[in-house]
């Protein structure tokens, strides 16, 4: 069944997850194993027997939160599942783009097809129809605390289910019930805690959090191709990039790692440094330098730690993905409890570490684009990388090549560092204080996804400028991975010869960039260097 998206009762990769998200493989359909649809069955056949009895069952027959004392009868059960989507649907803020829509509804499936959430096959077949057509909820970003999972943002997703609110497509955005109808679907009405297991888990955040972790690791790719076509253009050293420095004498494996891909990206175009017997000293002063500045020098050191934190985040996402986040709980034995894997704490430190981890990634680039700059630091290009050739005498002076970049960046780098303070700190009691201590994990996975959107900006802004430096020193790039993205860079912003506007140019790259980080990862450096 390799044309499925196959659920089995076991962990998906989170690579096949990706690869759904951002359709970087066809799949005709979602199916779910055998299995796991005969604990789904019983599961649900449990939940019926309980009530039944006339057990109290939270969010079924108890009002819901803070409300859970307060009895509803099993004639009005059918009623309190719709009423919740209603009172519930009061999002606010701009809405979540149709890949992390996606991934939401995927993840709501496979998270009620794991068989512990007292849901009926029947809901299960209708998000996957859903799933199949490509109708995704049209979502509010704000409103999640994080716990009780993302009932704001997901309660978009039971309306839609049901007929009401707007679907996104690939084709734009439709009223679900014209969608619906047009195409002979009937709205789903919901069973006993139907509508509580779709709205009470963290998918929303867990699927803008996945989002954030693609483009962020492609954002880590950038900076180590950065860091080695700087060391080219500015005639750094290589021996910081050894084993040595990285393996002998430090035994932090993000750091080597880090450090060999710079390395790999080095020899790739047949760069080495001057070996230091050959360097000269005449009237006390060395003829070249023999170390480079930090931020270049300690690019291992720096970015090795950013390299172990996002290899953490794939971590805990790959374990949140497989998991159950719903609240009660039923098993196929029939055996209920309730709990609390609703709250996004590891989704919460997760955003919030990538935060931090990406705010040194934008300060990195910003020192490197600092010393590439600078004619006192830059060693014999041009002070702003202006092209002074083909500039008559007396206008060389005139013309301020890329000073505007790198004034632009530094503004960025600033903004970027005012959002790494971590939102899961700011957690406060809620709903009646039932809700007492939140993750705030869609907040943090919120702001990530703003940081990263400027970091593309930022790393846009020093592609370019990178670019002109190498094509001012005459080099030519023929490493596979640096002669791909230079290629890249020169298709929408070409070598500035005189002062011009820039910005069509950024935001054409950045566009290219964040087209390649969908598009698929064979082009990220982890996979070029296995």
């Amino acid at each position: 069944m390799e044309d499925y998206f196959f659920i089995e009762d076991g962990p998906i990769p989170l690579k096949k997850v990706m690869d759904y998200i951002f359709s970087r493989r066809p799949f005709q359909s979602i199916a779910v194993d055998h299995t796991l649809k005969g604990k789904i069955e019983r599961s649900f056949s449990h939940l019926l027997k309980i009530l039944d009895n006339q057990v109290p069952v939270y969010g079924v027959t108890t009002g819901f939160g803070d409300s859970c004392h307060k009895s509803i009868s099993q004639d009005e059960s059918k009623n309190l599942q719709e009423n919740l989507l209603s009172y519930l649907r009061c999002g606010t803020g701009r809405f979540l783009d149709y890949h992390t829509s996606k991934a939401t509804l995927l993840l709501r499936i496979i998270s009620l097809s794991k068989g512990y959430s007292g849901v009926s096959p029947e809901l299960i077949s209708h998000m996957i129809l859903f799933a199949d057509k490509g109708w995704f909820p049209l979502t509010p970003r704000e409103g999640s605390l994080g716990a009780s999972g993302d009932l704001i943002p997901l309660s978009y997703l039971g309306n839609i289910l049901r007929g009401d609110g707007e679907i996104l497509t690939e084709k734009g955005t439709f009223k679900a019930s014209t969608l619906l109808e047009e195409q002979k679907v009937k709205p789903y009405s919901f069973k006993p805690k139907e509508g509580l297991a779709v709205v009470n888990g963290t998918s929303s955040m867990t699927a803008y959090s996945l989002i954030n972790y693609n483009y962020g690791r492609f954002l880590l790719d950038m900076a180590h191709i950065c860091s080695a076509w700087l060391c080219i253009s500015i005639n750094g050293r290589v021996e910081a990039f050894g084993e040595l420095v990285n393996q002998k004498a430090k035994l932090q494996e993000g750091q080597f790692e880090s450090a060999k891909v710079i390395k790999s990206l080095l020899e790739e175009e047949s760069y080495s440094s001057t070996p230091y017997r050959d360097i000269g000293v005449k009237d006390h002063i060395v003829d070249q330098m023999i170390q480079d500045p930090y931020s270049l020098r300690c690019s291992p050191q720096i970015l090795g730690p950013i390299l172990e934190t996002f290899k953490l985040v794939e971590k805990w996402l790959e374990k949140e993905v497989n998991s159950v986040s719903d609240n009660p709980l039923i098993d196929e034995e029939g055996q209920m409890a309730t709990g609390g894997n609703f709250y996004g704490g590891h989704l919460s430190h997760g955003m919030d570490y990538l935060k931090i981890s990406l705010g040194h990634l934008a300060d990195h680039m910003d020192r490197q684009l600092s010393l590439l700059i600078n004619g006192k630091t830059n060693r014999g290009l041009p002070d702003n990388l202006v092209y002074k050739r083909e500039l008559r005498e007396g206008e060389r002076h005139s013309h301020h090549g890329l000073k505007g970049l790198h004034q632009c960046v530094s503004a960025l780098t600033s903004e970027i560092m005012a959002m790494t303070i971590p939102n899961g700190i700011f957690s406060r009691s809620s709903e009646s204080h039932n809700q007492d201590k939140i993750s705030l994990g869609m907040s943090a996975a919120s702001q990530c996804s703003d940081l990263i959107d400027k970091l593309f900006s930022l790393t846009s802004c020093y592609l370019i400028c990178l670019t002109q430096g190498l094509d001012l020193r005459g080099i030519s790039l023929k490493g596979k991975t640096s002669a791909k993205l230079y290629n890249l860079v020169r298709k929408v912003a070409p070598f500035v010869k005189r002062d011009t506007p820039l910005d069509s140019h950024i935001i054409d790259l950045k566009k290219e960039l964040i087209h390649l980080a969908i598009q698929s990862d064979d082009f990220f450096i982890k996979n070029n260097n296995k």
